[in-house]
């Protein structure tokens, strides 16, 4: 006997990817098929899809409008006024999401931006007492404050929004009150690399094997797993071409351990988006930053090793090309295999 527990039909998820690998099996037809992906995906969505841009983009104008009041007549307002104003609103965008209720769009936007105006309340409350406190204190307040509305709103625009104060939190904690010598100062990047690679195995591991009953779908936009790729990425990346352009870091402590962790997770996530979530820009993008790291090292042995300009961008330039030449034909060939993989033999 199987130990996968059967799913009930309400269970599976209806989606692009089911009605693609039931046609690849051949247990559907073409008109079948194309069906199916009209109905989940009907020609007349792109009107639904308009009216939430524009949903997203009001809301964001409303609380720029709110940031810039503030910013541009902070001496004419009294402070009593300063507290009422800010504390209503966030009063208020909590009272429309109740009613709206956060499983709706406009509830998780007024969730959003209950969100943001905390921190500006943190910011007024800083700035009118005069605390004194560091800046990572009013991005970690902030961060702590809203954390169970961010667990509650199951909206990946209120987590990115999260994980972006909480990086700028770390940023600023590690300058502030880190204080680290130039020989450590690379550090941060495996800590930022490793905090954003961890909410991005969450998400994988999440939406991939389900550990519980509840719906994770929401997690599912393409556009959040490129942000939390980038986001581990970018930071791994940066001590791997310090290590090789400058001399400074080179032996130091933290650039060994950027350097490890960075190929440790080009090769862990080649792995994943190759075998076992298949996801062509997840591969590309890793590619593209091999190329890039290809680039750096190349580059230093010929500028340092061959005098003259001339010959070095020449020699330069057809390493380039080589390079991104194989790099296309091995993605070329890597998609061909993932097409064929998904047709039955």
């Amino acid at each position: 006997m199987s130990d996968k527990p059967e799913l009930s039909l309400e269970q599976i998820p209806a989606n692009r990817a089911l009605v693609e690998e039931l046609y690849g099996h051949n247990l559907i037809n073409q008109e079948t098929r194309e069906y199916a992906l009209d109905l989940l995906y009907p020609r007349s969505k792109w009107g639904l899809w308009a009216s939430y841009f524009l949903s997203i983009i009001g809301s964001a104008l409303i609380l720029v409008g709110i940031i810039y009041f503030f910013a541009f007549n902070w001496s004419k307002v009294p402070i009593m006024a300063k507290f009422a104003l800010v504390e209503s609103t966030i009063l208020i965008c909590l009272a429309c999401a109740f009613w709206r209720g956060i499983d709706r769009l406009s509830g998780k936007l007024f969730l959003l931006s209950a969100s943001v105006l905390v921190g500006v309340f943190l910011a007024v409350f800083g700035q009118i007492y005069q605390t004194g406190a560091d800046a990572y204190q009013l991005f970690m307040g902030w961060a702590a404050l809203i954390f169970g509305w961010v667990l509650l709103s199951q909206f990946a625009a209120l987590w990115i929004i999260w994980l972006t104060i909480m990086n700028l939190f770390i940023c600023l904690y590690w300058d502030q009150a880190v204080f680290p010598s130039h020989q450590s100062e690379a550090f941060i990047f495996s800590i930022l690399g490793v905090f954003n690679a961890s909410f991005l195995v969450l998400r994988e591991f999440l939406l991939y094997k389900k550990p519980s009953s509840m719906n994770w779908d929401w997690l599912g936009a393409v556009w959040v797993q490129g942000i939390l790729f980038l986001a581990a990425l970018i930071p791994l990346a940066i001590p791997m071409h310090q290590a090789i352009w400058e001399s400074s870091y080179e032996g130091t402590l933290a650039a060994i351990c950027g350097a490890v962790l960075g190929t440790i997770f080009h090769v862990l996530a080649f792995w994943v988006y190759r075998f076992k979530i298949p996801n062509m820009g997840a591969l590309s993008t890793i590619i593209l930053s091999l190329c890039l790291l290809g680039e750096a090292f190349f580059g230093r042995f010929v500028f340092k090793s061959i005098d003259g300009d001339g010959l070095s961008f020449f020699i330069m330039g057809v390493i380039t090309i080589a390079m991104f030449t194989f790099a296309i034909v091995q993605l070329r060939r890597i998609h061909a295999q993932m097409e064929a993989e998904n047709v039955p033999s």
